[in-house]
């Protein structure tokens, strides 16, 4: 349970998902995430480390410059799980607001 704990860690911070959500699109540099997502170099650099070091993302020199990727693009089909259960979670309790719904 540990490691689950850990890995839902790395996934519990929005940015390193709006980082992810782009990276979905395909190997990028960090230049081309930081465009992409509106965040500082500095922001970027930082969370692409930790998804790095967490498994979620491979680094890929390529002369100079250094390109990321999704190891696993599974992680997608997690998150887009977890959307559907919060929906339905905030569904449940509207509809215990008003049953009406």
């Amino acid at each position: 349970m540990e490691h689950l704990a850990e890995y839902f860690k790395v996934l519990s911070e929005p940015n390193r998902l709006i980082v992810l959500e782009v990276l979905a699109e395909g190997e990028l540099n960090v230049t081309a995430v930081v465009k992409k997502t509106g965040l500082s170099q500095a922001l970027v650099s930082k969370h692409l480390k930790l998804l790095t070091i967490a498994g979620f993302v491979k680094r890929k020199p390529k002369g100079s410059l250094v390109f990321y990727k999704v190891v696993n693009k599974e992680v997608f089909s997690l998150i887009a799980q977890a959307q559907k259960l919060i929906i339905s979670a905030q569904k449940k309790q509207l509809q215990g607001i008003n049953p009406n719904l």
